[in-house]
């Protein structure tokens, strides 16, 4: 009897000493998804509007009341305009490659943001999250978007770069 009254109190040890390290993961992996995915000063927009003219390709990202417009390289609007579409060329791009990865591996990207403009180049970050950890790489813009269309991800620009129409 004494026995089972140890081995009673040491599973009731073990299961608290679980719970609270469980407790303690959960709620610092709240704070870290508050932190990264925070959209003070950034507004939520999508590909309106993709344009082709010899060597260049022009992008529209807009909402009700925002819009970006950017110059890009054809080769990567025609990757945002098929993830767009749900098709994958002959080949798969390099963003479907990176889609299979990270579904294969149970990452998920939660978020874009388009943060920055230096020396008339945009600079963008992506944030991933596999369980309880989260991380956040610099990527070049269209990357990301061409990422985004393909997994769903929102796509938000920080309101300083992006006109406001309303």
């Amino acid at each position: 009897m004494v026995k089972k009254k140890k081995l009673t109190r040491v599973l009731i040890i073990f299961v608290l000493t679980i719970l609270i390290i469980f407790s303690y993961f959960f709620f610092q992996s709240i704070f870290i998804l508050k932190k990264v995915t925070s959209t003070d000063g950034y507004v939520e927009m999508q590909v309106k509007k993709i344009y082709f003219q010899n060597d260049l390709a022009f992008i529209t990202l807009s909402n009700d009341c925002f819009q970006l417009d950017f110059y890009t390289t054809p080769q990567q609007a025609e990757s945002i305009q098929l993830g767009i579409e749900n098709k994958i060329s002959f080949r798969p791009t390099s963003h479907d490659t990176i889609k299979s990865i990270l579904e294969t591996y149970k990452i998920k990207p939660i978020i874009v943001k388009i943060i920055k403009m230096e020396e008339n180049t945009y600079f963008a970050e992506i944030t991933f999250q596999k369980g309880f950890q989260f991380m956040t790489l610099d990527v070049k813009p269209t990357d990301a978007i061409a990422i985004a269309v393909r997994t769903n991800t929102p796509i938000y620009v920080n309101s300083s770069l992006a006109k406001k129409l309303c």
